[in-house]
């Protein structure tokens, strides 16, 4: 049988690896702050396990104290980490907190003398504090499902064998003790921390990975400029989508003239602007993609032209409502939109853009600031002038070639 001192020689052992991975998986990308705060609950794991494995040879109040200390604040970092995971900051007041009511719990009994109270104090805060953390991790399940459930369970689990030890000194009883706590109880908790610290770590390295991937994916098919998707993320997205669909482009008028009078940094905030505008008036599960320069794309799902002709009506007034401010003055600006639409089979996203940007090029020929709609019977738009207030009033369709030709 391996003896006490051995599970505590192989737990610090291990818990020095897994600090290690930490650290230096943080230091190949510094972004993760989160790595950190793992690394540092780790270190202070083994710096408890150094300093309990003297206290259990050699009893003094003031060495359990130590590593007492030591293994509530590792804890507390756990605790910090998993919340740090979740909401990307982390509560250094909570945490500090946290480790001066579960620290001062444990030392008050054991320089009152009554250290089997200490005991009982300190398996109930860790259990506690790795209760909440397992707790936090599962409330953000939806990231990574199988692997926050196995976290969550790891957590819980270790949680469960410390409050295992608190109920065993409690049932004998031992308020002064004088010596390490030592029995079935501990024997089971060592045994699952020392399982259970390869597999935490693992997991959370696993989730900081697939959150990575994301992050980059996102990166890959996001405009950084506006938080909109861009070209080959919309492909992409709507290679499945099928009719109903329509789609809507965009192009802001004389955006040209913005740049060049109001500077580029004002043409920025323009786009940014109109980006917002955009986001707000769409629906979950439409999609918004800047294609480049001034142009943008919405795809609507399940949607009639009706409800594309309305979509792009709103976004074109609440943009022309817009006043912005740069050195050369105040100005406005207005866009003009082309908008095409499937009602059946798999749409052909290309053939639908060629279509909406051929209703947007007679947007702009009839005068701007206006939304065509492409059809192939009717021609509400006037060959050699604007359409009339009316007809942008209700949304104007425009033939201009049959998809055949």
């Amino acid at each position: 049988m391996i003896d006490y001192n051995s599970l505590l020689i192989a737990l610090s052992f291990c818990s020095m690896g897994l600090a290690f991975t930490f650290f230096v998986s943080w230091s190949v990308s510094r972004a993760d702050r989160v790595l950190v705060s793992w690394g540092i609950g780790v270190s202070f794991l083994v710096a408890s396990l150094l300093v309990y494995r003297d206290f259990v040879e050699n009893f003094s109040p003031l060495t359990g104290i130590a590593a007492f200390s030591a293994l509530l604040i590792g804890v507390t970092f756990f605790m910090g980490a998993g919340r740090q995971f979740r909401t990307g900051k982390l509560p250094l007041q909570m945490m500090a907190i946290a480790a001066v009511v579960s620290i001062a719990a444990m030392a008050i009994p054991v320089l009152a003398g009554y250290d089997g109270i200490s005991y009982i104090a300190l398996n109930i805060g860790c259990g506690v504090l790795m209760s909440v953390t397992g707790w936090d991790y599962w409330r953000y399940r939806s990231e990574a499902p199988t692997l926050i459930l196995l976290l969550s369970v790891l957590y819980i689990l270790t949680a469960l064998s410390f409050v295992l030890c608190a109920v065993a000194l409690v049932h004998d009883g031992n308020w002064v003790m004088n010596h390490a706590p030592k029995g079935w109880a501990e024997n089971i908790n060592l045994a699952m921390c020392l399982t259970s610290i390869g597999g935490m770590g693992a997991l959370s390295l696993g989730l900081n990975q697939v959150r990575q991937t994301r992050l980059h994916k996102h990166e890959a098919e996001t405009d950084s400029l506006t938080g909109l998707f861009n070209r080959r993320a919309i492909f992409d997205r709507t290679q499945r989508i099928s009719a109903p669909l329509a789609v809507i482009i965009f192009d802001l008028d004389h955006f040209k003239r913005v740049n060049d009078v109001h500077s580029h940094q004002a043409g920025d905030t323009v786009l940014q602007m109109f980006s917002r505008i955009v986001s707000a008036n769409i629906r979950n599960g439409d999609l918004a993609a800047r294609l480049g320069g001034e142009e943008f794309a919405v795809v609507l799902c399940d949607a009639t032209p009706q409800v594309a002709i309305d979509v792009a009506e709103r976004v074109r007034a609440s943009f022309a409502a817009q006043r912005f401010m740069s050195a050369a003055g105040d100005f406005t600006s207005t866009v003009s939109a082309g908008v095409a639409y499937a009602t059946q089979g798999m749409p052909d996203l290309t053939l639908l853009l060629s279509e909406a940007d051929m209703a947007l090029y007679e947007a702009k020929r009839a005068g701007r600031n206006q939304v065509l709609l492409y059809s192939e019977g009717v021609n509400l738009v006037p060959p050699n002038g604007p359409a009339s207030a009316a007809d942008r009033d209700t949304g104007n369709v425009v033939k201009l070639r049959s998809r055949t030709e």
